[in-house]
């Protein structure tokens, strides 16, 4: 060194207290800024656009740059080693080239916090060249490997660390992408200590010169298999039904979804809706822990009946469905169909106790390639409600495949719910009273039933049109309707003189499930100053198999003095009387109608009229309508009957 550059360095010292000053560069200004490594800025260089933009041009990788610069009056060539520091700034330290030796610590300085970052850096860094030989293994990938970086160098990553499917596919990725040079990121299982493992890589290239083997791929990777994992357990719960395991409504839909997409699979998908007919009536009973009980056995069974060949889905409450995908779709259909509803023969048992419970199955097919995963379900779901007519009544498992005739019923129904929400809002419903009359002739009370005189001029009552009216959700509308009204008839009849001794009312079967049948009643009686042994109530068949709720309901408005019937039907002959809070029997129409000529009919009412004697509760007989059927009765005792031989009580009928 001449004595002109040891004056320089001993100038640089006495300015900057050493030879590698502190330099920064505002985004806001092109004077690079110089200063002792602590302490102000001493000088500040005005540095050409170009050079400002060279240093502007670093990252948060250390970098390094020669610029020329004039500094006391002298030029110089500046060696900066330095990165971007934040949004605003850049910095980093700088020497005189004439010193290499301070070049040399800056340098060394630089490339130490370069190493400290890829050592430390919270993700596995490797750097590989194009034929996968590793250049860098940086601490976290050790720490993974279970090998020191000076054991690995050289050696081909994907043999290494990855399977030969792996490997085949990560060679190939590579490969492409060292064609075209874009920075791309792939998922791979990599071989660790701790077993395979998932990793995504975001793989970068870099050239180290101009050549092709100086170009590198740099791979960093984050270990995703736990991220991946509780990903797929929260997948798995958002498409598994927690209560039986099956899987759930939302799997359904993209089940469905997905295969209707495809073309190719019209006549090839068929599903089976299943609804457990009683099965709410049993879980009142038993209450919420055993019905979910029962709900597992019974998702078992269909489990065991569908095997891994189908998809069984629970979709709430009490309702399955399966999928069948594949050719004969609607033949596997039909036979699981089939399976399904021999299968529900078999009871239930739980706590010793025998349940029986009954399956209505709709069965839809995909013929049309317009139809979506909604519109399957709408034809199964109107398949459903035609298999519970099947059974309804005959405590049968029943199924049914839909058809458009079904949907045209939908229709109609959907006429009949709109003419019935008019007919409320015009007043078209009106009760007609018949006389009850005890076979000795004496006038035992009166019975009212609603009609429905529609604006086309037909008219609807009886037994039939209250089962149609409870499909609407306007039976408990109904049913007060019939209430208030026949409690209004019965104190104007008491008001004028008439002697009544009660009057008889069919209740709809969801008033007595969900009304408030007591409050009604209370309201009814207190308006009009009647005594709550006026009303005699009609209960819907199989009263004994209700809720307990339902009975205790019943119970309780007995204990006021109302009078509860139950009613048996062809649908249920055989009540258990002994479990029911009862008054009295009614024999409905139906059963009637069979005698004298029916030996089934005349043995299964002697039977229970004998039964109602025996235990003091009274009888009647609803539409008896010629002398051989009076006679009969009349033979079993002094009976209530209702019918053409009970003449028309006084204001035959009241209009709403």
């Amino acid at each position: 060194m001449d004595t002109h550059q040891a004056d320089v360095l001993t100038l640089w010292r006495e300015k900057f207290g050493t030879l590698s000053p502190r330099w920064r560069l505002p985004f806001d200004s092109n004077a690079l800024e110089l200063s002792p490594l602590t302490g102000p800025v001493v000088e500040a260089i005005a540095l050409s656009a170009e050079q400002a933009k060279k240093i502007r041009s670093f990252t948060g990788i250390t970098s390094s740059l020669t610029i020329d610069i004039r500094l006391f009056g002298q030029a110089f060539r500046f060696h900066l080693v330095g990165r971007k520091i934040d949004r605003l700034m850049w910095g980093g330290t700088g020497s005189p080239s004439i010193n290499s030796e301070a070049v040399a610590t800056d340098l060394a300085r630089g490339l130490s916090f370069a190493e400290t970052v890829l050592s430390e850096v919270n993700s596995l860094v490797v750097i590989l060249s194009r034929n996968g030989q590793i250049q860098r293994f940086n601490r976290l990938a050790e720490e993974y490997a279970g090998l020191k970086e000076a054991d690995v160098i050289g050696r081909n990553a994907w043999e290494l660390f990855m399977s030969p499917d792996e490997g085949s596919a990560s060679r190939q990725n590579i490969d492409g992408f060292f064609q075209t040079g874009e920075a791309y990121e792939v998922e791979r299982v990599v071989k660790t200590v701790k077993g395979p493992r998932l990793f995504l890589f975001r793989n970068k290239f870099v050239r180290t010169g101009d050549r092709e083997e100086e170009t590198f791929l740099i791979c960093s990777g984050i270990d995703i298999t736990e991220a991946r994992r509780a990903h797929e357990r929260l997948a798995e719960l958002a498409t598994t039904d927690s209560l039986t395991g099956l899987r759930n409504r939302n799997y359904l839909m993209e089940r469905l979804q997905t295969i209707i997409s495809d073309p190719q699979n019209v006549d090839r998908l068929a599903i089976l809706f299943i609804d457990l007919d009683n099965f709410k009536r049993i879980n009142d009973s038993l209450g919420h822990r055993d019905g979910d009980q029962l709900l597992k056995m019974a998702a078992l069974r269909l489990s065991n009946i569908v095997g891994d060949e189908h998809n069984l889905v629970r979709i709430g409450g009490d309702e399955f469905v399966i999928v069948i995908h594949g050719d004969a779709a609607h033949i596997q259909a039909e036979e699981l169909a089939k399976r399904v509803t021999e299968d529900f023969e078999l009871a239930y048992v739980l706590r010793a106790n025998s349940y029986r419970m009954r399956a209505s199955i709709g069965i839809a097919v995909h013929t049309d390639r317009g139809a979506c995963e909604f519109d399957l379900l709408t034809q199964a779901d109107l398949a459903t409600y035609a298999a519970k007519d099947i059974g309804k009544g005959k405590d049968i498992s029943a199924s049914c495949v839909y058809t458009k005739e079904l949907s045209e019923r939908a229709e109609r129904g959907l006429e009949f719910y709109q003419a019935l929400q008019y007919g409320f809002l015009r007043k078209e419903f009106d009760l007609e009273y018949t006389e009850c009359r005890r076979c000795d002739g004496l006038q035992s009370g009166i019975q009212a039933s609603v009609r429905w005189n529609r604006a086309d001029g037909s008219v609807m009552g009886g037994r039939e049109f209250l089962s149609t009216v409870e499909s609407t959700g306007f039976s408990i509308q109904l049913g007060e309707f019939q209430l208030f009204e026949a409690c209004k008839q019965c104190a104007e009849w008491l008001d004028n003189g008439q002697e009544i001794s009660h009057v008889t009312i069919e209740i709809p079967s969801a008033q007595l499930q969900d009304g408030d049948l007591a409050g009604c009643l209370a309201e009814c009686l207190r308006v009009n100053d009647l005594k709550p042994g006026m009303l005699r109530l009609l209960a819907p068949p199989r009263l004994d198999q209700a809720p307990s709720h339902v009975l205790d309901k019943l119970s309780d408005l007995r204990a006021t003095g109302v009078k509860i019937f139950a009613t048996v039907s062809n649908e249920a002959p055989f009540p258990n009387v002994g479990v029911m809070p009862i008054d009295g029997l009614r024999i409905a129409r139906d059963l009637v109608g069979r005698l004298p000529s029916d030996r089934v009919a005349k043995a299964t009412i002697r039977g229970l009229v004998g039964v109602c004697m025996e235990l003091g509760i009274d009888v009647l007989a609803d539409g008896v309508d010629d002398g051989e059927q009076f006679a009969w009765l009349s033979e079993l005792g002094n009976i209530e009957v209702t019918g053409k031989f009970a003449s028309s009580a006084p204001a035959a009928k009241h209009r709403a």
